[in-house]
């Protein structure tokens, strides 16, 4: 079977950061577990919500080398699999990348001795690794969505297959839907999505070790009403990540439920002195672990407005995202039987 030279090249470097992230974790598991990590604050459940937090990760990079094995035998669901890890890729390395960029432009704070490194000049090598990434996720995307790229591994799928995978072999399926290699594109967001939500619910017994308040429409919620608050959020947050993957028809409703929900939420913001509520619910939060965004001066190291807006505006083009998916693939859920 002929691969494709662009196929080949994602492939081993997708190997490579896979296996990087692979050895990064294992260490991290190690130091966090044996030796201990200092920079782990003193707070009940931290230490494992760490080491959740890594083996996600370690998850995650043997997921990437499983799409290496596929991507050089030609699997269909490989290329699937390249466009969810791409688009992932590109959506968080490019925020990290403005995200240094503006630490860098941020004003410092005095030293108490001089350092041979400009920090300037730190977070503009980091800029521009985070930027390199996000360039390669852009690339992965484009790339295997080329119509020649799609027929290659549509070659490679048995004649049975290919009524399973609609964007690589036969008609759109469905009126008003569109074509087939849209409609799985739109089909792979709605996964990516619902196995993110399914993520994040193993977090829930640390999250209740902590004790942390919830900051809910301008309103800090504390002790068991913030315990009560976030159990109702991720029960619905559990019930969206099945009902997605399974195509169950009442999850579509709810799905789009909860992106009003996710919009009023950041409209909230607009409000007055809601701002400084939520900055006093960081501060809070900061001040449980021993943390301090500020210098001994009284002024942030940096700014975190910027942020937080930056956010916002990247809150809300998620929601616009997934709403388009869920309005291009309703016929998988309000046809479902």
């Amino acid at each position: 079977m002929r691969r494709p030279a662009g196929v080949v090249v994602a492939a081993v470097i997708l190997g490579l950061m896979a296996l990087m992230g692979i050895f990064g974790s294992l260490i991290s598991v190690v130091v966090t577990v044996f030796a201990g990590n200092p920079a782990v604050p003193p707070v009940p459940g931290m230490r494992a919500v760490m080491i959740a937090t890594t083996v996600t990760m370690l998850s995650f990079s043997l997921f990437c080398a499983w799409t290496v094995v596929g991507l050089f035998q030609m699997r269909g669901w490989a290329r699937y699999s390249i466009l969810a890890i791409g688009g992932l890729e590109f959506l968080f390395s490019a925020l990290m990348c403005v995200v240094m960029i503006l630490v860098r432009n941020a004003p410092p704070v005095t030293a108490a001795a001089p350092s041979p490194v400009s920090y300037r000049a730190v977070f503009l090598v980091m800029a521009a690794f985070y930027g390199g990434l996000s360039l390669i996720g852009a690339w992965w995307l484009v790339y295997f969505n080329l119509a020649p790229v799609r027929a290659a591994f549509s070659r490679s799928l048995p004649p049975a297959a290919t009524d399973l995978e609609p964007g690589l072999a036969g008609p759109a399926v469905g009126p008003g839907v569109g074509s087939g290699a849209e409609t799985s594109g739109w089909r792979i967001v709605i996964v990516v999505w619902a196995c993110l939500m399914l993520l994040g619910i193993l977090y829930l017994p640390f999250i209740f070790a902590m004790h942390l308040p919830l900051f809910f429409f301008g309103v800090v919620v504390r002790g068991n009403a913030a315990s009560t608050l976030m159990l109702a959020l991720l029960a619905v947050q559990f019930y969206l990540g099945v009902g997605l993957l399974r195509k169950w028809k009442p999850a579509w409703y709810v799905a789009l439920a909860w992106q009003v929900y996710s919009v009023a939420f950041l409209l909230t913001f607009l409000m007055p002195g809601m701002w400084a509520r939520f900055s006093a619910y960081q501060q809070d939060l900061m001040g449980r672990w021993g943390v301090t965004a500020a210098s001994p001066n009284g002024n942030y190291f940096v700014d975190p407005r910027p942020f937080a807006e930056m956010g916002m505006v990247l809150g809300l083009a998620i929601v616009v995202v997934l709403t388009v998916a869920l309005m291009r693939r309703r016929e998988d859920y309000l046809h479902a039987s």
